[in-house]
């Protein structure tokens, strides 16, 4: 079970485009949205449409939450772009990497997966023809070992604290 909401880093977007796009529900970092009209009385912010067969745009917003009191609340996986803001995302080409982690998977992706984002989240795509696939998986973070109590993690015993993997996706096509 993942921690909050999904991350992004934008390991190797060279030359991509940045537009202003708004969704009608909430939509976390590190999806992949296509882009529609103009938003109704704007200039410049773009519908964020599920379907992206036109062109992939990936959602990477500054994930900043101006409520400062706690430390938490700068975490990246407690952030989430909020229905009706506008949110920064990049427009994707061939040849292009980013970084995907806190994920919410069924079962871990490998090296040479295709996936696609369906219905909110990354999946495999059994058919092999998604223009996605994933280059490298590492393992980052540390378990806090302690003894009997926590939750069992892997080869780490019981633990507080968590490894996770994070993903780096290609665009191929």
């Amino acid at each position: 079970m993942r921690n909050g909401y999904m991350v992004v880093e934008t390991a190797f977007v060279p030359r991509s485009v940045c537009f202003s796009l708004q969704s009608a529900s909430n939509i976390e970092n590190g999806a992949i949205v296509g882009k529609g009209d103009l938003v109704e009385g704007e200039t410049s912010v773009y519908e964020a449409e599920t379907d992206y067969t036109d062109g992939m745009y990936l959602v990477a917003n500054p994930a900043w939450n101006y409520e400062t009191y706690r430390a938490t609340d700068q975490n990246e996986e407690n952030y989430i772009n909020k229905a009706g803001v506008a949110f920064r995302a990049y427009r994707l080409e061939k040849d292009m990497k980013f970084k995907v982690y806190n994920l919410d998977l069924e079962t871990p992706f490998v090296e040479g997966d295709h996936v696609k984002f369906e219905s909110g989240k990354y999946v495999k795509d059994a058919g092999s023809t998604s223009a996605l696939v994933v280059r490298r998986v590492e393992e980052v973070g540390f378990p806090f070992c302690i003894g009997s109590a926590g939750t069992k993690s892997g080869n780490f015993g019981y633990a507080v604290g968590e490894v996770m993997k994070k993903y780096t996706i290609e665009v191929v096509k």
